[in-house]
């Protein structure tokens, strides 16, 4: 932007000025048919971690290559902050798993909240939680942003969240379905999610 400013003795300046974005461009979710981002889990059971590099360490460590090259992988992403939509999810999340072993896939869900606590608050989780303790995971999915925040959204909702999402992806790292709530006033899909893990089964995994 260039201004012009005039002094007392009639002499006009010229200043250039560059205009700064207070904020950034939104970070846009994933969708169906885009790769997913790389990810690694570190741990056990009960205590996995989540980050966006590959992790050289002595503790076990699985990937997102490791994964989706078995089964088909589920991904979702849960907060304990988002208040009354917080139980009903995770508890569809629990439903979820029961169909995904029987149709062979694998689901982990990330949240910001440690497994340990989780597991003390909810009996039974028999899939992966990874704490995703910087939301690197969330913010490569386009499910965070520090620019965008849910509770600015989001009535209830005072803390950074996550949005609600749920990811399917095949062998070739491609997202083949997608579930997004961000106006918290949806459900999952069930039956559809479980017939897309069964069609990529049987495309590419069941004849390995």
């Amino acid at each position: 932007m260039t201004l012009e400013f005039e002094n007392e003795l009639g002499d006009i300046r010229t200043v250039s000025s560059t205009l700064y974005r207070t904020r950034t461009e939104r970070v846009r979710p994933l969708t169906t048919g885009d790769p997913a981002p790389f990810f690694s889990l570190t741990g056990a059971p009960n205590n996995w971690r989540a980050s966006v590099f590959s992790q050289n360490s002595s503790e076990r460590t699985t990937s997102v290559l490791d994964l989706v090259s078995v089964r088909p992988l589920v991904v979702s992403f849960y907060c304990p902050c988002w208040g009354r939509y917080a139980r009903p999810y995770l508890d569809s999340l629990v439903r979820l798993n029961q169909d995904l072993l029987l149709a062979g896939a694998e689901l982990v869900v990330f949240s910001n909240e440690s497994p340990s606590v989780l597991e003390r608050q909810v009996k039974g989780l028999d899939f992966r939680i990874a704490y995703d303790a910087e939301s690197s995971v969330a913010q490569r999915f386009g499910v965070y942003s520090e620019d965008n925040p849910v509770w600015e959204r989001i009535s209830g909702i005072s803390e950074d969240a996550f949005t609600p999402a749920l990811y399917v992806i095949g062998p070739d790292r491609r997202i083949a379905y997608h579930f997004l709530d961000e106006n918290f006033d949806r459900s999952l899909d069930q039956e559809t999610i479980f017939n897309v893990v069964r069609d990529l089964n049987l495309a590419h995994y069941e004849t390995l």
